[in-house]
C-alpha cells in the first residue's frame, strides 16, 4: 500500500488551489475550478478505496469516485467558454516540477506494516478531503465513509500493534 502516494496527492490538491485548502502551503497564482478540485478529489478518493481492507466499504469509496468525477466532469463541461485553456499557462519563470534526487536501489524498510493503523491512516485522508469538496452531500458521504472505515480499524488496532514483527536495527559497524 502507497500511503505517501495518497498523502502527497491531498496535499497537491491544496498545494495547486490555495482556495481549496488554505494555508497549507504558500499561495500560487495558479488558477483552477471548483470543478478541477473536485475531480482531483475523486481521483484520491479512487485511490484509497483500491486500498481499503473491507471489499464492501471499497465498493462504496470506488462508487463515491464515481460519482464525483461524472459531476466535476459536468460542471467543467458546462462551464466550458470558447478559448478557455484547460492548463492556464503559468508565469516565467517555470514553478517546476524540480529535479528530485533519486536514490536508486533497494531501500531498507525495517517497519514492518499495520494494516488496521494504514486504514486509520486512510479515513484520515478522507476526512481531509471532506474538507476540499464543496459539495455538501459528498461531504457528509466521505466523513461518513471514514467513520465506517475508521470503526472497523479500530476494533483490531491493539492486535495489530502487539503482533507487528518490528525488530530492532543492526548496531552500526565498529570500526
Amino acid at each position: 500500500m502507497n500511503l505517501q502516494l495518497i498523502r502527497s496527492k491531498a496535499d497537491f490538491i491544496g498545494t495547486l488551489n490555495p482556495k481549496a485548502w488554505d494555508a497549507v502551503h504558500p499561495h500560487t497564482p495558479f488558477g483552477f475550478s471548483n470543478a478541477h478540485v473536485e475531480l482531483m478529489v475523486a481521483d484520491v478518493v479512487k485511490h484509497v478505496s483500491a486500498t481499503l481492507a473491507d471489499k464492501t466499504l471499497s465498493k462504496k469509496a470506488a462508487e463515491l469516485s464515481k460519482q464525483m468525477a461524472g459531476q466535476a466532469s459536468s460542471a467543467m463541461s458546462a462551464s466550458w467558454e470558447p478559448g478557455d485553456d484547460i492548463c492556464p499557462p503559468w508565469p516565467w519563470p517555470w514553478p517546476g516540477p524540480w529535479p528530485w534526487v533519486v536514490v536508486t536501489g533497494p531501500h531498507p524498510d525495517p517497519w514492518k506494516a499495520i494494516t488496521s493503523a494504514e486504514q486509520i491512516e486512510l479515513a484520515h485522508v478522507l476526512v481531509h478531503l471532506s474538507g476540499l469538496t464543496t459539495s455538501a452531500d459528498f461531504n457528509t458521504a466521505l466523513k461518513s465513509l471514514a467513520t465506517s472505515i475508521a470503526k472497523g480499524a479500530a476494533s483490531q488496532l491493539g492486535d495489530d500493534f502487539e503482533r507487528c514483527g518490528t525488530v530492532p536495527r543492526k548496531p552500526f559497524p565498529r570500526r
